[in-house]
């Protein structure tokens, strides 16, 4: 049923729905130096049930988070837990051959299973629902990459089928559904399962940003922005990318920075179960969410490089229009942005940071689909440090061979005109919390205008790798588009890997 509504109702501010309607509790900053098992940095999904699992194995463990809990990816995204990765089996097969690829589907299987094994432990209620997902195409001459991937399914034995139709609004030419996914409220999971973590003498220490790793003689070394030290026999950098990288940036180069887009809205219609997503551009991805006020459905998609100076407030109006395209709109409760590291071959990057740094351990590169890979990447990394084998270990390899594959194709054109987000004129004239670029001295900086009308000037130089950042306007931050760090208006970083505020410019 479309909606009659002209006018936008998307809300001023930027809320995730998750961290709205879940419980994030501050655990306070660390203040005094530390020795312990291991010390797990960045409290998402990776780093909360890496950091369980060590401490249910007997380790004693710290957990370090920048910002407050869930504040990245696990607290941002769009809460799928499911093996379907859109279209990618048939892509594996030609890439790594079939057993890699089954133990590419049995691994996120696993993941699936382990979360609603520790949900079900430990009586949390998560909202995780059993679901049938499904990807699908619009578009006629993408038929053939749908029975391509239909048949890689029947190769591996993955339950599912090819079907012409769905129950939405849309008209649909392909589709292929997933057996035996799921789908949770991150949040409410992962508070839980902290409490459990303390239970078995964990420690959680947030608003406590780790600027430098060191390895020396088998002892490694975490120091915060505050000055204080963690000192453990391994660091998991459960981070967006590694805070230390090994020489040549490895990971900031193998992986792609990308940011998409979501929507909680409230309708008046029944949405049908299950969990959806297309395959073409620009990218819609709906599921329903859990509401004890009303019928909710998570609108999201328009995924694009991060920092591409386009307009993302204009992305949230599209999916706004899409949603009023599907639904009797009745209200927008909530918006926000997710952004993720897609790997160059669509395998995360799990285990040791190098051959030379084998106590620095690294789970990145999850590329969208990282929740039910993060509760096996816990188990992996969790052998690891206890020195005991994983099947999945060499798949997820930083050291792995990357093979290329002939069936990738050139990337779409995403077929939206988006605005070019930098604004030109005085920044006397911006609106309260927005940026622009403007000249200064003939150089380019940034100038962001704050709730009380103070303007702020920054450099635009990254301090991560020193790439140049753009405004992002529908989010008010400036986002590096080079490796994905995103600094608030007035240059304090949000999101790493750069953990250096930018410059700010006197005026």
């Amino acid at each position: 049923m479309k909606s009659n509504q002209t006018t936008s109702v998307l809300p001023e501010t930027i809320h995730s729905y998750w961290r709205e309607t879940g419980t994030v509790k501050s655990y306070g900053e660390l203040k005094e130096n530390l020795n312990v098992d291991t010390v797990v940095v960045g409290a998402g999904m990776a780093g909360v049930m890496t950091a369980y699992q060590l401490a249910n194995e007997g380790q004693k463990v710290a957990l370090l988070e920048a910002r407050e809990l869930f504040s990245g990816t696990s607290g941002y995204t769009t809460a799928k837990l499911t093996a379907q990765h859109n279209l990618i089996y048939d892509e594996l097969i030609n890439r790594y051959g079939q057993e890699s690829a089954k133990l590419f589907y049995q691994a996120n299987m696993e993941g699936i299973a382990f979360i609603k094994e520790l949900a079900d432990k430990y009586g949390i209620d998560c909202e995780l629902e059993e679901r049938e997902a499904f990807v699908f195409t619009q578009k006629e001459e993408n038929r053939n990459k749908f029975l391509k991937e239909i048949e890689a399914y029947e190769k591996l034995g993955i339950e599912g089928e090819f079907i012409e139709d769905l129950p939405l609004n849309l008209d649909v030419d392909s589709a292929i559904m997933m057996r035996n996914q799921a789908q949770f409220h991150p949040v409410k999971f992962l508070s839980g399962l902290l409490d459990e973590f303390v239970k078995l003498g964990g420690q959680v220490y947030d608003q406590t940003r780790v600027t430098e790793i060191t390895d020396e003689n088998g002892q490694t070394q975490c120091t915060t922005e505050n000055g204080t030290k963690v000192t453990a026999n391994h660091v998991v950098q459960a981070t967006h990318l590694p805070i230390v990288e090994p020489e040549g940036n490895f990971y900031s180069s193998q992986t792609n920075p990308e940011s998409s887009y979501a929507l909680a809205v409230k309708t008046e219609d029944e949405f049908p179960d299950g969990l959806y997503i297309n395959a073409d551009l620009p990218k819609r991805t709906l599921r329903s969410l859990n509401s004890d006020t009303g019928r909710y459905v998570l609108v999201g998609g328009e995924s694009h490089p991060t920092g591409d100076g386009k307009s993302s407030s204009q992305r949230y109006s599209e999916l706004e229009s899409f949603a009023k395209e599907l639904f009797n709109v009745k209200e927008i409760t909530n918006r926000w942005s997710a952004h993720d590291y897609i790997s160059e071959d669509r395998l995360p990057f799990i285990g040791s940071l190098s051959q030379e740094q084998p106590n620095l351990l690294v789970v990145t590169g999850l590329s969208k689909w990282g929740l039910a890979t993060a509760a096996t990447g816990a188990k992996i990394l969790t052998d690891r440090i206890l020195e005991q084998e994983s099947p999945y270990q060499a798949l997820f390899s930083p050291a792995r061979e990357m093979k290329e594959t002939t069936t990738v194709e050139p990337k779409e054109e995403n077929p939206n005109d988006y605005a070019d987000s930098r604004e030109e004129g005085n920044p006397e004239d911006l609106s309260n919390n927005q940026g622009m670029v403007t000249k200064y001295d003939g150089k380019d900086v940034g100038v962001y205008k704050d709730d009380n009308g103070q303007l702020h000037y920054v450099d635009l130089t990254c301090t991560h790798l020193g790439c140049g950042v753009e405004w992002n306007d529908g989010d008010r931050t400036w986002d590096c588009p080079c490796h994905g760090s995103r600094f608030s208006g007035t240059g304090q970083v949000i999101e790493g890997p750069a953990v250096e505020s930018l410059e700010k410019l006197n005026q």
